[in-house]
């Protein structure tokens, strides 16, 4: 039994220190294409739970979840020119990472079980979600009510830029591992250039103009 805890024990540690290498890779990574993409970093959030709160949050009335708050996580860069306004051309880069898909799609109606979720490990997938919003118009309100009030782009490869609530929209998804080479980061970085020039091309539909 002493043995069996001492390798439990084992694993933990080498888990812990081994994500903290991976998002010391992963967060630089993401940081430096949204840069490069002359955009500045805006918020970020966990997308399954909540997380972890302020030090005087109790962590005994939480999830555990949300102590693992990077698990399925949004982070949001922002071009935009006053956020108290919408400006025709401000833009929005937003990157989803689901480091597990079976996290991702349990139909939590409580605590998802740790080690009974319904996709196994090896048959879950860790993917990542990019996506392009742009204005189209100008808007006398909130950047941020205004651009949240839209849906996710459709991240499938047979879709192009949709037009979503007066935003120019486009999203791609793609293995997670592919920031974790000099190659897919370069196409990354190619797709997101590709699609910001072709989104400022984009034109709100007249007969939307006034919706």
């Amino acid at each position: 039994m002493i043995n069996e805890m001492d390798e439990l024990f084992s694993q933990v540690r080498t888990a812990h220190r081994l994500l903290a290498a991976y998002y010391q890779r992963l967060l630089p990574t993401i940081e430096q294409i949204a840069l490069e993409a002359d955009t500045e970093f805006y918020f970020w959030k966990p997308q399954c739970f909540s997380a972890p709160g302020q030090s005087n949050s109790n962590p005994f009335k939480k999830w555990q979840w949300d102590l693992l708050p990077a698990v399925v996580t949004r982070y949001v860069f922002k071009n935009v020119n006053e956020l108290k306004t919408v400006t025709k051309g401000d833009y929005i880069l937003e990157f989803i990472v689901i480091n597990d898909s079976g996290v991702n799609d349990e139909q939590c109606s409580g605590q998802p079980d740790a080690l009974n979720l319904k996709v196994a490990v090896a048959d879950a997938k860790s993917v990542l979600r990019v996506a392009i919003y742009r204005a189209l118009e100008d808007v006398d309100a909130g950047f941020y009510q205004e651009w949240e009030a839209g849906r996710y782009p459709d991240y499938s490869d047979g879709v192009d830029i949709e037009i979503d609530n007066k935003f120019a929209k486009y999203g791609f998804e793609i293995p997670l591992e592919s920031l974790m080479t000099e190659c897919g980061v370069a196409s990354i970085k190619e797709t997101i250039e590709h699609y910001l020039a072709k989104t400022k091309q984009v034109e709100l539909p007249a007969h939307k103009s006034e919706s």
